[in-house]
């Protein structure tokens, strides 16, 4: 098990990944609104505000993402859709991930199979697919 992070400067790839970790699978997560610690500082303590010309286009908010991921594999495939999808943005300086072992992981509330989980993701989400039809 894994716990795989990514903080983004670029907000408007958001979507774009959630939508795409939710294709390999991965349908739960967390997104957590943050700030740049130098950009804190630059905007909140005087004797560092010379740092504002340091930080990109005085964007104060980023997202963290985090997420619990089964298999080593998957963890892999998410990191590459990850990695791909900022280096297809074409700019420098957009975030940064990392992964940390797990020991434990538990769903909490009734139990709900994998399918069904990834149904209600998909309908939060406002996707649809087509129903799974019995063979003829």
């Amino acid at each position: 098990m894994h716990l795989l992070f990514a903080v983004i400067n670029n907000e408007d790839l958001l979507d774009e990944l959630i939508t795409g970790w939710m294709d390999l699978g991965i349908t739960g997560g967390t997104v957590l609104e943050s700030t740049d610690a130098l950009q804190l500082l630059s905007s909140h303590v005087p004797i560092f505000a010379g740092f504002r010309s340091l930080t990109a286009g005085g964007v104060t908010h980023n997202k963290t993402l985090f997420t619990a991921i089964k298999s080593k594999a998957l963890m892999e495939q998410a990191v590459a859709f990850l990695e791909d999808l900022f280096e297809r943005a074409g700019a420098p300086h957009q975030g940064v991930w990392f992964v940390l072992p797990m020991e434990g992981f538990g769903f909490l509330g009734s139990k709900v199979d994998d399918e069904k989980r990834r149904r209600h993701a998909e309908k939060k989400m406002g996707k649809t697919r087509p129903e799974k039809r019995s063979g003829r």
